[in-house]
């Protein structure tokens, strides 16, 4: 319900995963900024966190964790299958920067921001470009 209740105000994306507005500095913004730190802050950090409380054992709640935590952020960008199946993977990905930065002690929200940051970034021009 929280997932569903804060991703309802972002615009909606189009049949490509891309999200529009009228304006192209709205959408880089929306694309790099808002989007990234909220999916950060629900998908990676809200997700491992709570899985690690209730998982004890640190071997098995990391793949419980990346597992959890990527399905989760895949199921949020359903545009299509492939698109869902990428998102899996880069899912992965976060979560794994995510529960490496957790476990060095060092700032993982803020690492795992700035990856999915620059990827959709480098998305959006290359969109835009081409």
């Amino acid at each position: 319900m929280l997932l569903g209740a804060l991703t309802t105000f972002l615009p909606e994306p189009d049949l490509t995963g891309s999200v529009t507005t009228d304006s192209v500095v709205l959408d880089l913004l929306i694309a790099v900024i808002v989007a990234p730190l909220i999916e950060t802050l629900l998908f990676q950090s809200l997700i491992i966190e709570i899985t690690c409380k209730i998982i004890k054992r640190p071997r098995k709640n990391i793949c419980v964790a990346v597992m959890v935590s990527s399905l989760a952020f895949a199921l949020n960008h359903t545009y299509s299958l492939s698109y869902f199946f990428i998102t899996l993977g880069a899912g992965m990905i976060l979560a794994l920067a995510y529960y490496l930065g957790r476990y060095r002690k060092e700032s993982a929200i803020i690492l795992v921001f700035l990856i999915h940051s620059f990827y959709n970034l480098s998305s959006s021009l290359y969109n835009l470009i081409f």
